[in-house]
């Protein structure tokens, strides 16, 4: 009984948590043009923004939400709460425990669910979606709730155009004052911030329920006539809207620029001497690599039979069934074992179809140890009789092209690609689901393929999107960047988003992580916004050292300069590929 007692009295003592469930409204004083109709054009105040930052912003152009891609894309964590909303807060609990598992909101704007989960459980791998709420795990620090947020896609700082990137990351504090709630964040983007950008928002407690939780959005034609796959965006320098904000509110022009400099009260004196700093510009550093591969291969399923096998030199894309495994390529050679064993823990099945997407050796490499394994039409006799043993090999599929590439470099027979199609494209019927192939002209190269899983609504893209750098355009074996961008567009009309431009057909990149249409999208329009300025560099007479020395790319280099394949070999190519000097 005494030990019952202590017990009672030891709970009895611990705090009470702090509850934050209920209906808030927002409190529409703050961040008003947030709130309302949008910051204007030009407007970096208050923001700790670099130079790549600032160009892209400079450059974008609001007719671009018009298109289909973008009606109905979605605030990001950072950034939604600045908006327009109601947030209705409850507590997730174990039904035997009764502990709090996680913290939901719904938030009204966009319709967006947030789970914040309080269970310990890890975030995910560097390859997994990023979505717009991103993946929140949070722990109590006395009566504050602190939460921290990754895998956010790319988003606003200001939705004016000023960037954040898929890479940033949140730090937040949720703290009640009787029936204010007061949301304070700290976001950290090493590619658009030169330091951490602090906000914070008040929410009061409803009375009643307030309504206005939904807002269903359906994209439509909004432009009638627009050639497809155009993306609105002012040239450097073109953008004619930048002057009106600071005209309008008489404020010098350098200060509305932003950077963490504009943001102390020694730039106010600075700005009376003549001596204010001049806005920061971006590093000319390339960022370090991303997905490095130093944690070995991984396995993340996609969804329906569809897994990624990545860190093998290049993504590998598995579907697993009942009728056997097809791998969408063949990584390096020097990995087949290790893939192998990766393989092994999805299906203990044979391999039974290999897809090459591109002649390239981190697609290709692993072809001869994989038919030497299973055996291919290039190792065993083919015997035209039901049940011999060629029907139990691995068939190699890739387009003609790979074929003719692999013969001109005189590689053993043994990689060669078994079974190829020469047209636009190659149906497959395996593991209950139609398989896709088609072919993508003068791309990354002349071969390039990618793979549709129609019933899983996969799409393996191969290296015409990577999430981690630019795309490489090999001139030798075909390429061009007017191709990659024709792929990417070809991807877009084959993949279909689920709820508010999220979800759905979920694409596999040639490298990097795990992707969805409005990561596409914006890998799309990043390629088209630099072909155009290249163009237009182009018929200026400029040569391919004055596009060199302009720095067209300055605005994305932060996000995709880095690795073997430099900003200064995409840039060359580029403009080779878009002279046709190969």
């Amino acid at each position: 009984m005494k030990a019952l007692f202590l017990l009672l009295l030891a709970a009895a003592a611990m705090p009470a948590q702090v509850l934050i469930s209920g209906d808030w409204q927002t409190l529409m004083h703050e961040d008003q043009p947030e709130r309302g109709q949008g910051p204007d054009l030009g407007d970096y105040l208050g923001i700790p923004i670099n130079g790549a930052a600032r160009l892209r912003a400079d450059s974008w152009d609001a007719s671009r939400l018009t298109l289909q891609e973008h009606q109905c894309r979605v605030h990001v964590a950072p950034y939604i709460y600045f908006g327009p909303l109601q947030v209705r807060i409850w507590e997730e609990k174990d039904p035997d425990s009764q502990q709090v598992i996680a913290i939901k909101q719904y938030i009204s704007t966009y319709e967006q669910n947030r789970t914040i989960w309080l269970d310990g459980r890890p975030h995910p791998s560097e390859y997994a979606p990023h979505t717009f709420m991103g993946f929140s795990t949070g722990k109590w620090e006395g009566d504050v709730l602190t939460v921290e947020t990754t895998h956010l896609k790319q988003g606003w700082l200001r939705r004016n155009g000023l960037p954040e990137s898929d890479q940033a990351t949140m730090v937040e504090h949720f703290i009640r004052h009787e029936n204010y709630l007061t949301h304070v964040s700290v976001l950290k983007d090493p590619v658009y911030l030169t330091e951490p950008l602090i906000k914070t928002q008040t929410f009061r407690m409803a009375e009643r329920d307030p309504g206005n939780w939904l807002w269903p959005c359906e994209y439509v034609e909004e432009v009638v006539g627009r050639p497809k796959g155009a993306v609105p965006n002012f040239l450097p320098g073109k953008n004619p809207f930048l002057k009106e904000f600071p005209e309008k509110h008489g404020l010098p022009e350098q200060a509305v620029r932003g950077g963490a400099e504009t943001m102390y009260p020694e730039y106010r004196a600075g700005l009376r001497t003549g001596n204010a700093p001049a806005p920061a510009e971006e590093s000319t550093a390339a960022p370090p690599p991303r997905n490095s591969g130093s944690r070995g291969i991984e396995v993340l399923p996609v969804q329906g039979n569809v897994y990624l096998l990545a860190n093998a030199g290049g993504n590998i894309t598995i579907q697993a069934g009942k009728n056997g495994v097809l791998l969408v390529d063949a990584g390096k050679e020097a990995m087949t074992a290790e893939i192998l064993a990766a393989v092994r823990k999805i299906s203990d099945k044979p391999i039974r179809y290999l897809f090459n997407t591109s002649v390239d050796n981190d697609h290709t490499g692993g072809n001869p140890n994989l038919a030497r394994t299973f055996g291919s039409a290039t190792t065993v006799n083919v015997a035209n009789t039901p049940g011999s043993s060629a029907t139990q090999t691995v068939q190699i599929y890739a387009h003609d092209n790979v074929l003719a590439r692999m013969t001109a470099a005189k590689l053993p027979s043994i990689a060669w690609p078994s079974e190829t199609y020469i047209g636009d494209s190659k149906e497959l019927y395996f593991n209950g689901e139609a398989v896709l192939t088609y072919h993508v002209p003068a791309a990354h190269t002349d071969g390039d393929s990618i793979v549709h899983f129609r019933g899983s609504d996969v799409i393996s893209a191969g290296d015409i999107l990577n999430t981690t750098s630019y795309p490489v355009i090999d001139l030798q074996n075909g390429g061009s960047l007017q191709g990659v961008i024709d792929g990417l567009n070809r991807i877009l009309d084959i993949a279909v988003p689920a709820h508010h431009e999220e979800g759905g057909t979920y694409i596999i990149p040639g490298h990097g992580r795990i992707c969805d249409e409005f990561d596409v999208v914006e890998y799309r329009d990043m390629l088209t916004i630099l072909r155009d300025r290249i163009l237009a560099a182009i018929k200026n007479g400029m040569s391919l050292e004055q596009v060199q020395a302009a720095r067209f790319t300055r605005d994305y280099d932060p996000q995709y300069g880095a690795g073997p394949w430099t900003t200064a070999m995409f840039m060359e190519a580029a403009y080779r590929s878009l002279t046709q000097k190969h």
